[in-house]
């Protein structure tokens, strides 16, 4: 049976076609793939006799072998001066080294990119920086930004606030996903209920928090590349209006703002005054922001047993009747 593809003839049992390029992924073309198939079956062939059952010239037969050599297909022999070496573990060298040429390929796309960027950049601004008009806009941009991160979301974030909910269930996502989430809030927050219980959502799920007396910006961050960050101070209304900026020079600076903000920020639920050692405060922290026995005991890596124990004895210390409240009043008293 012929193949749809390339015309040539199907294996037998396998129905895989010999005449489709599917060598061709570790670099090796139609002949050289025949070449080394029938080396496999008659390793005593004569590279004359090889030429002549390929239906090809010796010297075109010769510098095929000494591409199967270059790949590590054929090695060596002591008698014939080449054979075939174990398919098992050759293609299997030969595709652990393309796939390392295609990791190199990889880290060059991204270098590449930047100067795709720039070029967009000094071609046509327009199409590196996007309008966005109005808070809901804003908000759905950046659930659709948060769903295209891969790596890492730096968040600078400040009240007013004209909208909820959107932004919670997108960074939720994303960090179930595994993208970490660098969060810095102004000290405003912590006068917004709703939106302390928002932070202790997010810090229980994995975000990293901290908090600033004053920041001079919103911005949204995605993989360091893509910015979202408004030219109002207000979001109420439709007036409200923010850009989305693509990789350049302006989403390096704004990296590096975050950077120097994060290094001046602290924790969201304090130090601590030392009262406490180091682990008992880490587990009166985590009670703080809600986190169950589960994600505790992934994070501080001791049994279950040590850390009932431990709640225990810190339940009796602050008088709490809960560990929720145990938080509250570690907090009050200046222990986290």
């Amino acid at each position: 049976m012929d193949c749809a593809n390339c015309g040539g003839r199907y294996r037998s049992v396998t129905g895989i076609c010999q005449g489709c390029p599917m060598w061709e992924a570790i670099g090796l073309s139609s002949l050289e793939e025949r070449l080394y198939r029938l080396l496999l079956r008659d390793p005593k062939i004569t590279p004359d006799e090889a030429a002549r059952r390929l239906e090809s010239s010796p010297e075109t037969v010769g510098a095929a072998l000494a591409r199967l050599q270059e790949t590590g297909l054929m090695e060596s022999d002591p008698l014939s001066g080449f054979r075939p070496a174990d398919p098992r573990m050759a293609i299997g060298s030969a595709i652990r080294r393309r796939r390392a040429e295609l990791d190199r390929l990889a880290v060059e796309a991204e270098e590449l990119a930047t100067d795709f960027q720039e070029g967009l950049l000094r071609a046509d601004p327009g199409r590196v920086i996007e309008v966005v008009e109005g808070a809901a806009a804003a908000g759905r941009k950046v659930a659709e930004l948060a769903a295209q991160a891969q790596e890492e979301i730096l968040a600078i974030d400040t009240p007013p606030y004209a909208t909820s909910g959107t932004s919670i269930d997108a960074e939720s996502a994303a960090l179930a996903r595994g993208v970490r989430v660098r969060a810095l809030y102004s000290s405003l927050v912590l006068d917004i209920p709703k939106k302390l219980d928002e932070i202790r959502q997010v810090t229980a799920l994995g975000e990293q928090a901290r908090i600033l007396a004053e920041v001079p910006i919103k911005l949204i961050l995605v993989d360091r590349s893509t910015a979202l960050l408004p030219l109002t101070d207000r979001e109420e209304g439709v007036r409200f209006t923010s850009v989305v900026v693509g990789r350049s020079a302006l989403t390096n600076a704004l990296v590096a703002l975050f950077e120097t903000l994060w290094r001046e920020a602290s924790p969201v639920w304090g130090n601590g005054t030392g009262a406490i050692d180091g682990v008992d405060q880490q587990i009166l922290e985590l009670l703080a922001v809600g986190m169950k026995d589960e994600a505790i005991l992934r994070q501080l890596g001791m049994s279950e047993r040590t850390l009932r124990r431990r709640i225990a004895t810190l339940l009796s210390r602050l008088g709490a009747t809960g560990r929720f409240q145990a938080g509250v009043q570690a907090a009050r008293k200046g222990w986290i």
